[in-house]
């Protein structure tokens, strides 16, 4: 399998309303964001939701480095 260099990250934020916003961590093997992804965690502020998601990959690519695995792994 050829991974590319830019993977996307594993977890993302979707808005669900005006005021809701999930945390949603990406399930598919082709790596696309899809309906049956896991959501994560809830936030009510579009920033904090940004800022979850955003440490949650920063510490998965550290843990994926150290380990050296090429793919994405759950944390």
């Amino acid at each position: 399998m050829i991974v590319s260099k830019e993977m996307k990250d594993r977890y993302y934020v979707q808005r669900l309303t005006e005021q809701i916003f999930l945390i949603r961590e990406r399930t598919s093997a082709d790596g696309e964001s899809g309906p049956d992804d896991r959501i994560v965690r809830s936030f009510s502020v579009r920033h904090d939701a940004y800022m979850y998601a955003d440490s949650v990959n920063k510490k998965q690519k550290k843990l994926d480095e150290h380990l050296g695995r090429r793919e994405p792994h759950v944390l």
